[in-house]
């Protein structure tokens, strides 16, 4: 293995290689393609939303040209790079264009595309430059030529928008709606690009085409998206610009607007790099930094080549700090340095730049943190375990990682934890997914070779995959929170109709029969009639008015008057209240009667009986059964109120329904519970597992007194990846405020 870097590159003979062109025409046109159509949809989409605002600019009219022409343009694009390839198998010298400047004068619509076209180069260029550069010096090569301008360039993104230029100059289009297909187009592009540069150069590479090359100049303009940020002038002072981070405002000129990185996730990644000095110095690692060697860097390809070592050797295991004495930096930092030996490195030679350096201890503390949680078993931390090399070696040549919330390697591996998290393999099912995750690891490690297509792949067929897998228990989950919905209305309408008959009674002392009637028989039917029919509704009050009148009756009774003629006992409601609770026919007969004798014996002045048997005891009801005991949370240190953190109540607070946490369950291990349901009526939570079972129901107070025990684990973000890079950064503070201490 060759670990030198080309000083020059070498003289070009021969004829094109026709396979190449060809290989690298198909990928080109099936990445580009879709984006072009993409962006005429887009566009499409606009104008549309334009016409239906009863916009005269760009609106209908407009709407009614881009559909007509769109075909048009299409095929006009392709049809310009496959000229291109043509011309470039054939050695056929190439024509100018309208859009490609000169020295003419032009005319106001050429002037504007032509400043379109430049426009989108240069966006382009600030986030792709140096795999643009590499691509362009092996393609110049394939091709036989000895360099290959931009414009002659049909991966150059000035030669694509010169084709898309030049496909609508041809037809009856507004100006302004050009440039409307310009920006929408610089958007599609920049995304298709990345991936059709990396694909070229491993495609290249591998077929012999100055497989050492690296880019020569660093970036003229920084992004965060580029994959080897090197700024060409740093403020003197600040690590995060000596580290090649843009700033904020760069970083919202030069991405486009599907890779927008927020300020704070700018403001946490700066700070990680701007700490790592320190945390090595503290963990003794300091000596591998860059700035501290006298020796030359190791290339970022001969590193590369190390990694790629490490990550087929199976024998090799990586265990987080929290069970071992060394970080798994420090494990990293060795196992590398025993790969290097078996390809000839020498210790003197391993020496790793300063973005190299910080890229592989990023990835490893992110990793310390991440099987570091109680949620994983030893089982599941040795499969994640094995997902490290391959992320460094991402973080090495792509830092869009620790910005990009979208990157391809980033959603991998948030859907891999998640299919992981609390997941022990005790059902059928969740075996089944633990042996979907061990194929998905297996074919990373197998397969990935510097193209992060292959990690978009794996997450998309993983992500399938759950959902099939959700699907199974989606039913238990709705089951549950129907359950819960019922148990709650009916608290809801016992507690209303209990406090209804209770101001309805007032202060009477009624007799043991009337007082069980009333409490079981007639309370259980004003449930049912509310649960049924709503409170207020006429079945509900006529059922109300009955109660009054036994009520009425008994004050009668109790000053020693018979029953009212005119207001006799409402026999056939008070039968309806029996009935409901399964007291029917004789029976019901029979309790109306000892209803009767109870009031006749207080008319007469005889003491009430103090039971009656025609009176049933218990009801027989058609209500749902009371729940199983809810965990009990008890007073914490004796106060009359719950104990929690104000804070911790204030991030409950937040949550909505589909939202993840950790919950300790009964054997002490950490499971991840969902939130299923938020109930209108009591506002607690219902909490199910992963198979859609009911696991806890609570209010967010409690979740709070939960927390502070140590019983739930609210995540700082809303993904894996991102809540390891937060407590990331909480640990690299800690150093730092630890170090500043003791100085």
């Amino acid at each position: 293995m060759n670990f030198r870097s080309p000083a020059e590159i070498p003289p070009v003979s021969g004829a094109p290689n026709a396979g190449l062109l060809d290989a690298v025409q198909k990928h080109l046109l099936e990445r580009v393609g879709p984006a072009l159509d993409s962006t005429l949809a887009d566009v499409d989409d606009y104008l549309f939303d334009r016409s239906q605002n009863g916009e005269e600019t760009l609106g209908m009219m407009a709407l009614r040209a881009m559909r007509h022409a769109r075909g048009s343009i299409v095929q006009a694009f392709r049809q310009a790079v496959q000229d291109r390839f043509r011309a470039l198998r054939e050695r056929t010298p190439v024509t100018v264009g309208l859009a490609s400047g000169g020295l003419s004068l032009l005319s106001d619509q050429a002037l504007e595309q032509q400043l379109a076209v430049e426009q989108l180069a240069a966006s382009v260029l600030r986030l792709h430059g140096p795999a643009y550069e590499v691509v362009s010096k092996r393609l110049a090569v394939v091709a036989a030529r000895s360099e290959l301008p931009d414009r002659e360039n049909p991966l150059g993104p000035a030669f694509l928008a010169d084709a898309l230029g030049n496909a609508m100059i041809k037809l009856d289009m507004d100006d302004a709606l050009r440039i409307v297909v310009f920006k929408c187009f610089e958007r599609e592009l920049s995304a298709a690009l990345g991936e059709v540069y990396a694909h070229c150069n491993t495609l290249l590479a591998n077929a012999g085409i100055l497989p050492t090359l690296r880019a020569s100049a660093p970036q003229r303009t920084q992004s965060a998206y580029s994959g080897r940020p090197r700024p060409a002038a740093p403020e003197a002072g600040s690590p995060a610009q000596a580290a090649g981070v843009a700033s904020p405002a760069q970083v919202a000129d030069a991405a486009p607007a599907a890779m927008q990185v927020s300020p704070a996730d700018q403001a946490l990644f700066a700070s990680l790099l701007s700490q790592l000095q320190m945390w090595r110095a503290a963990v003794g690692m300091s000596g591998v930094s860059a700035g501290g060697q006298a020796g030359p860097a190791l290339p970022t390809q001969d590193l590369m080549s190390i990694l790629s070592l490490m990550q087929h050797d199976n024998s090799m295991q990586f265990t987080p700090a929290a069970s071992g004495a060394q970080s798994l930096a420090q494990q990293l930092r060795e196992q590398m340095a025993q790969a290097a030996r078996k390809l000839g490195v020498g210790a003197d030679r391993f020496n790793l730049d300063g973005l190299d350096s910080d890229a592989v201890d990023l990835v490893a503390l992110l990793f310390d943190v991440l099987l570091d949680g109680p949620q994983y078993d030893n089982r599941i931390r040795q499969k994640i375990g094995r997902m490290l090399v391959p992320y460094v070696k991402v973080a090495v040549k792509d830092r869009r990682m620790f910005l990009y919330k979208e990157h391809p390697a980033r959603r991998l591996l948030n859907t891999v934890a998640e299919a992981c998290e609390g997941n022990r393999g005790e059902a059928p099912q969740e075996r089944e997914l633990l042996d979907r995750v061990d194929q998905t690891i297996d074919r990373l490690v197998a397969e990935f070779n510097e193209d992060v297509a292959i990690f978009e792949t794996l997450e998309q067929e993983l992500r399938a995959f759950m959902a099939q897998h959700r699907k199974r228990f989606e039913l238990a989950e709705r089951r549950s929170a129907e359950a819960q919905r019922g148990r709650e209305r009916l608290e809801q309408a016992r507690a209303e109709v209990q406090a209804e008959l209770q101001w309805r009674r007032g202060g009477r002392a009624l007799p043991p029969v009337l007082d069980a009637f009333i409490a079981t028989h007639a309370a259980h039917h004003l449930v049912q009639m509310v649960l049924r029919d709503g409170k207020g509704s006429p079945r509900y009050e006529s059922a109300l008015r009955a109660v009054d009148d036994l009520l009425t009756a008994f004050d009668r009774a109790a000053a020693r008057q018979p029953i009212d003629p005119a207001r006799p006992l409402p026999e056939a409601e008070l039968l309806a209240m029996l009935a409901s609770a399964g007291c029917t026919g004789d029976a019901g007969e029979a309790a109306l009667d000892a209803l009767n004798d109870t009031l006749a014996r207080l008319a007469a002045g005889e003491p009430a009986l103090a039971s009656d048997p025609r009176i049933p005891a218990e009801v027989a009801s058609a209500e749902p059964q009371a729940p199983e005991p809810e965990p009990v949370l008890q007073v914490v240190g004796g106060t009359a109120g719950l104990d929690y953190d104000a804070a911790m109540l204030a991030r409950l607070r937040k949550l909505q329904v589909g939202d993840w946490l950790q919950l300790q369950m009964g054997d002490g291990h950490f499971a991840p519970a969902k939130v299923s349901w938020i109930s209108p009526i009591s506002s607690r939570l219902l909490l199910v597992n992963r198979r859609g079972i009911r696991v806890l129901v609570a209010s967010v107070e409690e979740l709070a007194v939960m927390a502070k025990l140590g019983k739930v684990i609210v995540r700082e973000a809303a993904t894996a990846f991102e809540d390891a890079l937060h407590q990331v950064a909480g640990r690299l503070q800690s150093v730092a405020a630890n170090q500043a201490s003791v100085a």
